[in-house]
């Protein structure tokens, strides 16, 4: 009951927000725009390193991207796992929404991570991909991502002066269905 109660709370906000507004939001800007982002829908597996630390710790990936609300977002979830004595570790659990906002014109990433931390950033839109960056203790990290039509290549950066980046992250995931 404690749910529904909460769930209509949220659409009575929703609804009372637009009302505010004077308009309801353009959910086919919205889906046209996240329509190009096509190339991301997937299921994809693969293999990623990252540095924690100084060491380079070496993963299994899956990352599973899917449209939801009739096409007006995408929901991302990655997965990394380590075999380590014949058991598999979960060392990398990640959700993430991508949206567009018709008004400003602009993509956004709102990500999860399993350690509870959680954070907003612009995604730009690439020729053949996308990028984002998020400010981090020292610096920032900036991610990039190549696909074609089989293969998904992620870099990740780090600089301490937005200037000067080092790697800290490589996935490279094909396409499995």
């Amino acid at each position: 009951m404690r749910a529904r109660s909460l769930s209509l709370l949220l659409v009575a906000a929703l609804i009372a927000s637009d009302d505010a507004v004077g308009q309801a939001p353009d959910s086919l800007a919205a889906q046209t725009a996240i329509a190009q982002l096509d190339f991301m829908i997937g299921h994809w597996r693969g293999e990623a390193w990252q540095l924690r630390g100084n060491e380079r710790v070496q993963t299994q990936m899956v990352e599973t991207v899917e449209p939801r609300l009739g096409g007006a977002v995408l929901l991302v979830e990655g997965r990394g796992t380590l075999n380590a004595a014949a058991e598999e570790r979960v060392v990398h659990h990640a959700l993430g929404i991508i949206s567009f906002d018709a008004g400003s014109g602009s993509y956004s990433l709102r990500s999860y991570i399993a350690s509870g931390q959680s954070g907003d950033f612009a995604l730009i839109l690439l020729e053949d991909g996308v990028s984002w960056t998020r400010q981090v203790p020292g610096g920032t990290i900036r991610n990039t991502a190549h696909f074609t039509t089989d293969e998904w290549h992620e870099v990740g950066e780090f600089s301490p002066d937005g200037t000067t980046w080092r790697q800290v992250m490589e996935m490279r995931l094909r396409r499995v269905r």
